[in-house]
């Protein structure tokens, strides 16, 4: 079973996403992630759920495009 929040290194592995564009992602609101405030080190948690719809809204933007290049849009 894969746990609801992940570290960030379990959270790239996941979502074949590098580290940094991961943090990027959560600093624009993309997707859900944040220092864990029980760390001292500040190591980043990842929720699964928002990688998950972010990679439905991707795939659904790019499928949009797609559309509208071969005109069925």
């Amino acid at each position: 079973m894969i746990p609801r929040w992940m570290k960030l290194k379990e959270a790239a592995l996941y979502s074949k996403i590098g580290k940094q564009r991961l943090i990027r992602l959560a600093f624009n609101g993309d997707i859900k992630g944040f220092q864990d405030p029980g760390n001292k080190r500040g190591d980043w948690i990842f929720c699964r759920h928002s990688i998950d719809k972010y990679w439905e809204n991707q795939s659904g933007k790019l499928y949009e495009k797609a559309l509208a290049i071969m005109g069925g849009k």
